[in-house]
C-alpha cells in the first residue's frame, strides 16, 4: 500500500500569525474604520472554519454589518500581506523534514495559499526539496473544487498515484475537509490535528515537532509502512 504524508502550510509549516492574520485586521480595518482586537479577527476565521483569508476578511467586515466587494478585499489584502510576508517563521523545521524523510514515503502540500504565496515562501525558507507535490490554491481550474472541498484532497491522491495518506491540518476547514472526504471517496485518509487553536474532537492532536513525528510514525505503522 502507497501511502503519502500531505501537509497544509499555514498554521502546520509557517506560522502565519504576524502575516495573514494581521493582513485580515487591517485590510478589515481599513474598510471599516475602526480598530479591531486581532483574538477577534482570529476567532471569526477559526471559529468559523474559513479556510480562505480573503472570505475570512470578508467575514469580519460582514460582523459590523458592512458589504465590501471581494476584488476590493484582494487588492488591499495582497498589499498588506506584502508588507508583513517577512515576519513568517517556520513552525516545523527543516530537520523535521529530513527525518520525516527516512520514511520514504511520499511528501506534499494541499494549500489554500495562492501560488505567488506559496512559491515565495518556500523559497525564503528553502522548503522545496522536501516535497513531491505541491497542491496550492492555483492548482486546481475550479475555484469551488479547490481547498477545503475534499475533491482537492483527492487530487493529491490521484496525481501523487496513492492508495492512502494521511493529512496533518491546524483548523476546522482541514478536519471538515477530511471527514466530508471519507464520504465521498474510498482511499483511507488519516487525519492529524497540529496546534490547539482549535481542537476537533475524536481527533489526533499535537502540538510540537516532536509530537507530530511520533504520531506519524505510528500512523504509518499501523498500515505497516514502515
Amino acid at each position: 500500500m502507497k501511502k503519502g504524508l500531505i501537509f497544509d502550510v499555514d498554521g502546520v509549516i509557517i506560522d502565519v500569525s504576524l502575516s495573514y492574520h494581521y493582513a485580515i485586521k487591517n485590510t478589515a480595518e481599513k474598510f471599516l474604520g475602526i480598530s479591531l482586537d486581532i483574538e477577534k479577527v482570529r476567532e471569526i476565521k477559526f471559529k468559523n472554519g474559513i479556510n480562505n483569508d480573503y472570505i475570512a476578511t470578508l467575514e469580519v467586515i460582514r460582523s459590523f454589518n458592512k458589504e465590501v466587494s471581494l476584488e476590493e478585499i484582494i487588492k488591499e489584502f495582497d498589499a498588506e500581506y506584502e508588507r508583513l510576508k517577512h515576519l513568517e517563521r517556520l513552525i516545523l523545521s527543516r530537520e523535521f523534514f529530513k527525518k520525516i524523510r527516512e520514511f520514504k514515503c511520499p511528501l506534499g502540500i494541499l494549500t489554500g495559499r495562492p501560488r505567488k504565496d506559496l512559491r515565495n515562501a518556500f523559497d525564503r525558507f528553502g522548503l522545496w526539496e522536501f516535497f513531491d507535490f505541491v497542491v496550492d490554491d492555483d492548482t486546481i481550474e475550479d475555484p469551488s473544487l479547490r481547498k477545503p472541498n475534499p475533491y482537492a484532497l483527492n487530487f493529491c491522491l490521484e496525481i501523487a498515484q496513492l492508495d492512502g495518506a494521511i493529512y496533518v491540518g491546524d483548523s476546522l476547514a482541514d478536519y471538515w475537509m477530511v471527514e466530508n472526504y471519507k464520504k465521498i471517496y474510498k482511499k483511507p485518509v488519516d487525519y492529524i490535528h497540529f496546534g490547539e487553536r482549535v481542537k476537533p474532537s475524536g481527533v489526533k492532536i499535537v502540538s510540537s515537532e516532536d509530537e507530530l513525528f511520533q504520531a506519524l510514525k505510528e500512523a504509518l505503522q499501523s498500515r505497516e509502512l514502515v
